[in-house]
């Protein structure tokens, strides 16, 4: 194992995965159309912080699912027809998270998705109580620097998972992913 550039940054890391798991939080994963600024989401999924499920919800976008996308997740325009638009489940999803701690793998990506979907429909951010991102967290923890010398390496998902021993579920889908993040967070709690 490569040793930790900085072993009180893991330390903070394991302490905040520990504080995490002494409240009550959210896990959230999102899937999208794409990754630019006129993407949308067309999957959310959300687990407590006991694993149970919270939300699993398709969401029809305003825009055609491209195939590039389509070959990450698996989700067609087929898939998400019947389903409801964002603005639909806007109200269900906002007073969900109102004030609620929110953690996702890639907070950034995530909160981005999110603004610029309900941005589309003219509707407000949603009111979460704190944001925290699991995969900064994990790179603090695990402690392998970018070639710049001053940032850590960021992992994806599933790599994080199998360099944790998990057992890795269906990548690329919102409620598989949260619970991955959720068995990432509680691996990090119980190191030591």
């Amino acid at each position: 194992m490569t040793r930790h550039f900085h072993p009180a940054h893991r330390r903070q890391a394991i302490q905040w995965a520990r504080n995490l798991t002494r409240r009550q939080y959210f896990v959230l994963d999102t899937e999208t159309t794409g990754l630019s600024a006129t993407d949308e989401i067309l999957q959310i999924g959300i687990v407590d912080g006991d694993g149970a499920t919270v939300l699993n919800q398709l969401i029809r976008p305003t825009i055609p699912i491209p195939s590039g996308a389509s070959a990450i997740h698996g989700f067609h325009d087929r898939d998400v027809a019947g389903a409801p638009s964002f603005k639909a489940i806007y109200i269900k999803l906002s007073t969900l998270l109102a004030g609620q701690v929110v953690v996702a793998y890639n907070m950034d990506f995530d909160w981005r998705m999110l603004q610029q979907t309900a941005a589309r429909f003219r509707l407000p951010d949603l009111r979460m109580g704190k944001r925290d991102c699991a995969m900064k967290q994990y790179a603090r923890f695990k402690g392998l620097r970018q070639n710049n010398g001053r940032n850590y390496i960021w992992h994806k998902l599933s790599v994080a998972a199998r360099q944790e021993g998990l057992a890795l579920t269906k990548a690329h889908d919102a409620l598989d992913d949260a619970r991955m993040t959720l068995a990432l967070i509680k691996k990090m709690a119980e190191s030591g």
